[in-house]
């Protein structure tokens, strides 16, 4: 816990006559209370400004109440039950303060749309042509067939198909290269927005 964190609830607890059981309870389990905070609030970036402000609003209910609180040993789950109450709930103090005016500093734009929609789009076109690809290899003769799916389809290298079918590799080589001239003289790249 900081210094600063610290001082800020020691005072309170000073200035309000409670520095009894609580502020020594806090004192000792304030790691251990963040971390289960933190758990609570997926560690969000004002996760401790939430939990000074529980404590803090446990400290309001009373010295009779707190002192019982600690007594029965329910300070971390009277803690933690307010955090996530404050933390869910959209009419919470939290809420108002911290999460709405996120959520209002991250507005949509048409910018952003528009790049979204451009994102599909071009998914849509390298889809279609994928599967246009895959048909034109799906035409070629038998051997040409053979070799393109292997290679482009199944992902098999050319010295692994050198050794299964017992062809020189350079004469595949030189025919995948062939394969590759041909898709591209047959699909004109700019007919497609691709990646």
């Amino acid at each position: 816990m900081g210094f600063y964190t610290l001082n800020i609830i020691s005072i309170y607890l000073y200035l309000k006559g409670k520095v009894r059981m609580i502020g020594n309870y806090i004192e000792k389990n304030y790691k251990e209370i963040l971390q289960k905070v933190k758990a609570v609030t997926r560690n969000h970036q004002d996760t401790e400004d939430l939990l000074q402000d529980c404590i803090l609003n446990l400290l309001e209910k009373g010295s009779d109440y707190t002192n019982k609180i600690v007594e029965d040993d329910k300070v971390q789950h009277y803690i933690i039950k307010m955090v996530h109450i404050q933390y869910n709930s959209s009419t919470s103090p939290f809420y108002t303060q911290y999460k709405k005016t996120l959520l209002k500093s991250v507005e949509i734009n048409d910018d952003i749309l528009e790049g979204i929609e451009d994102i599909v789009e071009t998914h849509q076109d390298t889809e279609t042509l994928v599967k246009e690809v895959k048909l034109y290899i799906g035409n070629l003769p038998v051997y040409e067939r053979t070799i393109a799916e292997k290679h482009f389809l199944t992902g098999d290298s050319q010295r692994e198909m050198s050794r299964y079918y017992n062809i020189n590799r350079i004469h595949i080589t030189k025919d995948i290269n062939n394969i590759k001239k041909n898709i591209r003289m047959s699909f004109n790249k700019d007919n497609y927005k691709t990646k």
